[in-house]
């Protein structure tokens, strides 16, 4: 099984800071912020670990990959967007990976911004269990805050029905950026692309996904940062400086 890692963004919310490094390599307690995503994929043991990137930062992933000491087998896809007008967004990212790769299934995706303490085998059993896409959930226990969330609700652990930050959530259940899709997973992913759905936030594609298939979740609890902000970058240093 692959892994691809989605660190194309530009993180201009965080600028001073994101202007001339990328986001996935601000130090978080003493090492980039990639370092730690890497370190939770350890444990599903990868054949390889894809890097998606844009073009603007490329250099600075190269740099890393080549000092980077570790059990997992690193490759840099670079998109070619160079600023925030061209970039492809986390859908149109895999799309042009999916075929570069001719990625067929099952590949694990994590966001290279999110922090957890999440063992992401408890996925991967899911996905072999079933056989079907894996999608990780976390309750935020707050409907106030779910709010700010794609959220899911579930019945017997698929997922029935997805919003993005919906104005009145009927669950605290929030999509996080780990997904593992099947082989059955990338098919309706490209269909989705070819028909012209949006090519952006993750969360689009969910919420057409699960009319066409089961999709399988799990729920873990813990610490989870998804890091869009200087406040929740603060917030994910302290606590894994802690």
């Amino acid at each position: 099984m692959d892994s691809i890692v989605l660190a194309g963004g530009f993180a201009k919310r965080m600028w001073p800071l994101t202007k001339n490094t990328p986001k996935q390599l601000l130090d978080v307690a003493g090492k980039p912020m990639l370092t730690h995503v890497l370190k939770s994929l350890e444990r599903i043991n990868p054949e390889r670990v894809i890097v998606s990137v844009n073009s603007f930062f490329a250099t600075n992933f190269e740099n890393y990959i080549k000092n980077y000491v570790g059990p997992l087998n690193l490759e840099l896809f670079v998109e070619s967007s160079n600023n925030e007008e061209e970039k492809l967004g986390a859908l149109g990212a895999l799309n042009l990976l999916f075929s570069e790769y001719s990625i067929k299934g099952p590949v694990f995706i994590a966001g290279g911004d999110n922090l957890s303490n999440f063992d992401l085998n408890q996925m991967v059993r899911r996905y072999q269990e079933t056989k079907k896409d894996v999608i990780g959930l976390y309750d935020v226990e707050d409907l106030e805050l779910a709010r700010l969330y794609g959220i899911a609700e579930t019945n017997s652990e698929s997922i029935t029905d997805f919003h993005e930050k919906p104005s009145k959530p009927k669950s605290t259940l929030a999509a996080t950026a780990y997904w593992l899709l099947s082989e059955k997973g990338i098919i309706n992913f490209l269909d989705y692309i070819n028909s012209g759905g949006d090519r952006d936030a993750l969360g689009n594609f969910l919420a057409w996904h699960i009319q066409k298939a089961d999709v399988k979740s799990v729920s873990f609890r813990g610490v989870w940062y998804d890091i869009g902000d200087l406040e929740s970058y603060n917030t994910a240093r302290k606590w894994l400086s802690n």
